[in-house]
């Protein structure tokens, strides 16, 4: 059974997901995202039309994407663009980084999760070291340019993301590693996060604390050691933890 937060030790360090904690991802407009490319190419040969692209993106995404979560290996967004576009034998004159950037600002919406801000900044206060542990197949310059754009970045450690590893949540290698770069132990870390797929049974395979973020889902989880349903009550825990 999971243990009440106030016979639980304060933790000495906290890592977040990113999409369904410390931001709602709102939509994601892969046409869009794929124009906004296109309309960077120097060249595109004159058969190919945007429909042609997306029909190809769609079969990337069946092929490799949909495959990662079984896998629990990632394929970066560089790569997965380099399927579509030497395709095509589409050029840029972009760098893949700056033309990952443009793709994910034009098909990427979000917003961020009610308190996210104020109980960062409580924690920092605190001096808590914290970081993000995301699964993307995009890099973390990208995850924390949208951190930051909703000021969520600025107490953060590091942004760690799948792509930059080659492996997935729930892989423990990936929360050892992010424990490692914390420098904190795993047995003193808490890991905050909405799925208990990925972040709830990878971080209690890694010996961390693993605290189930639902502010939609009704009912605690075995499987999770604390469940909260905001990020109030995520502070509320901490302040309860024995320390």
């Amino acid at each position: 059974m999971p243990v009440s937060p106030d016979t639980r030790a304060r933790p000495k360090g906290l890592l977040f997901d990113f999409g369904g904690t410390l931001v709602e991802e709102v939509a994601y407009d892969v046409r869009a995202g794929t124009e906004a490319l296109l309309a960077r190419a120097v060249y595109l040969p004159p058969h190919v039309h945007p429909e042609h692209v997306l029909d190809r993106v769609n079969r990337v995404s069946a092929d490799v994407v949909a495959r990662r979560e079984e896998c629990q290996v990632e394929t970066p967004w560089p790569a997965l663009t380099r399927l579509i576009h030497d395709f095509f034998g589409t050029r840029f004159t972009d760098s893949m980084a700056e033309l990952e950037m443009i793709f994910w600002k034009a098909s990427v919406t979000t917003r961020p999760m009610p308190g996210a801000r104020d109980v960062l900044a409580a924690l920092h206060q605190r001096s808590v070291p914290m970081a993000v542990v995301s699964n993307s197949s995009f890099s973390d310059d990208v995850i924390r340019y949208e951190l930051a754009k909703h000021g969520l970045a600025e107490h953060l450690a590091f942004v760690m993301v799948s792509a930059e590893y080659a492996i997935r949540k729930p892989n423990a290698l990936l929360f050892e590693t992010a424990g490692a770069r914390l420098s904190v132990a795993p047995r003193d870390i808490w890991f905050v996060g909405d799925r208990l797929d990925t972040d709830i049974a990878g971080a209690r395979a890694a010996g961390m604390t693993a605290v189930w973020f639902r502010p939609r889902a009704a009912g605690s989880s075995d499987a999770a050691d604390l469940a909260v349903k905001s990020w109030g009550e995520l502070i509320d825990c901490f302040h309860a933890s024995l320390g």
